[in-house]
């Protein structure tokens, strides 16, 4: 039995290593493909119009670059 509650007390002290939620990155600088972003705007925009106007968005930017 006090196998038991030391092999949990251990593992209740090593789970408080973990890093925590903020530590996540903001991935603010995050550069994706045109794929990537033909796929978020199919994800994102269930309206054809809405849907249209992202992928239009996407080719101007691709022209610009």
């Amino acid at each position: 039995m006090k196998i038991q509650f030391s092999f949990i007390f251990i593992l209740i002290l090593l789970s408080c290593n973990y890093p925590d939620i903020d530590s996540v990155p903001d991935f603010k600088n995050l550069n994706i493909t045109e794929e990537e972003s033909i796929d978020l705007c199919k994800l994102a925009n269930t309206d054809i119009k809405d849907l249209s106007e992202c992928l239009n968005e996407i080719n101007l930017n691709l022209k610009i670059e």
